[in-house]
């Protein structure tokens, strides 16, 4: 049954749908402890804890945009919550190494569903302004809200406990569940023109932006699953503190959230770009960083460039995506965030085979590295669009 909600509610369900952790933050924050737990398996083995989630997002985001024209968007978002409570929980139980990847799988297969679906209702139940405000509030926002409370969570938990117990941070998302399962509407199915009787076609350029998505995704996973082998190998605190850090990161791209909107305005063209530029320092910070405080500077300017990053593409979908396919290049942007996720380590492990390196500082240098050719090579594609446009304006 169809409760009559208000507006205000309505926009409450809607964004804290992106309260969920992404997937890597509590693995992230006691990654250091999960290594020392497993010391018979490679570290970028034992990094899958941390990526394995967004490579099976993959599989249900991949297909998501067909799946809402079969099922229900609630029904799928339930589906998505319990996948991703269950998968989350299981492992506080499990000593078995391939048992918690398995079960972090299961929790990446409800985030290809809950990822895409946060801002898709924005788009179903909002327009104009009110949905760009929601958009970074919800992506960049809320989901850090969430994100910093899994973080520090799933580290003072693992501190006090052991590690296995901050897994146990995923059953908060339970009241979740039940408001969304209480309160939430059904979106109205989109009318689609009927002269055209194919499917709406997603344009080229959204390839290209989920491709760039893969990179960068893989360039922010390299600070994700190494700051804690970092501050522990260092000496400069526990898993709390690397908790804390990736949650001060977090914090950046929750600021990033509120300001969305007016940078977009203000740099329509060069918001991607500066997003990349503005991570890529923010890495490079915490490579130099030889204290805690530096590194949590470096963490905030990290966190913020991402959070710009990160909306913007979802942004840019939104605009360059026919309607009848924008469900589908929503999906496409978590499958890009996956592939980079899982992907990103052993690329990692590679290039440190190539110069004799080690996990923990080099990979944040290779990060830094990556993001600041990636910012490059984006400004000189806008600027080559740019001056395309000028062209045919002035035939």
């Amino acid at each position: 049954m169809t409760r009559q909600i208000s507006n205000t509610m309505l926009k409450f369900c809607v964004v804290i749908i992106a309260f969920q952790d992404v997937a890597a933050g509590v693995a992230g924050a006691i990654m250091a402890d999960i290594i020392n737990a497993f010391p018979q398996f490679n570290p970028t083995i034992v990094m899958l804890v941390a990526t394995f989630p967004g490579f099976l997002s993959i599989f249900t985001a991949l297909f998501y945009g067909k799946l809402c024209k079969f099922i229900k968007k609630k029904t799928l978002l339930m589906i998505g919550l319990i996948l991703f409570i269950a998968g989350g929980v299981l492992p506080t139980f499990m000593d078995s190494l391939p048992l918690i990847i398995m079960m972090r799988g299961i929790l990446g297969l409800g985030v290809g569903l809950t990822l895409p679906l946060s801002m898709d209702l924005v788009m179903d139940f909002f327009e104009g302004k009110e949905r760009d405000f929601l958009m970074g509030l919800g992506n960049a926002t809320i989901s850090c809200i969430g994100a910093i409370f899994f973080q520090l969570v799933g580290g003072i938990l693992a501190d006090a406990y052991g590690w296995h117990y901050g897994f146990l941070t995923y059953m908060f998302p339970i009241w979740i569940l039940i408001v969304t399962a209480l309160w939430l509407p059904e979106p109205e199915k989109k009318q689609v023109p009927s002269a055209s009787a194919a499917p709406a076609k997603l344009p080229a350029v959204v390839y290209w932006i989920c491709l760039a998505q893969v990179i960068f995704s893989a360039l922010i996973y390299g600070y994700v699953t190494n700051i804690s082998v970092v501050i522990e190998n260092d000496q400069l605190g526990s898993a709390t503190e690397a908790g804390l850090a990736i949650s001060v990161f977090t914090f950046g791209t929750m600021i990033s959230g509120f300001l969305f909107g007016k940078i977009k305005r203000a740099l329509p063209m060069y918001n991607m770009p500066v997003a990349i530029l503005v991570t890529g320092v923010g890495m490079l910070i915490c490579y130099l960083g030889v204290s805690l405080s530096t590194i949590f500077v470096g963490s905030i300017i990290g966190g913020f460039g991402m959070g710009l990053g990160l909306t913007g593409v979802f942004a840019k979908i939104s605009e360059t995506a026919p309607a009848g396919a924008v469900s589908a290049g929503m999906g496409l942007v978590v499958v890009g965030q996956g592939l980079g996720g899982i992907l990103g380590p052993f690329a990692y492990q590679l290039i440190q085979n190539i110069f004799n390196q080690e996990i923990g500082r080099f990979p944040l240098a290779i990060s830094a590295v990556g993001l600041l050719l990636l910012c490059v090579i984006w400004a000189l594609i806008v600027m080559r669009t740019k001056k395309d446009i000028a062209v045919s304006v002035g035939q």
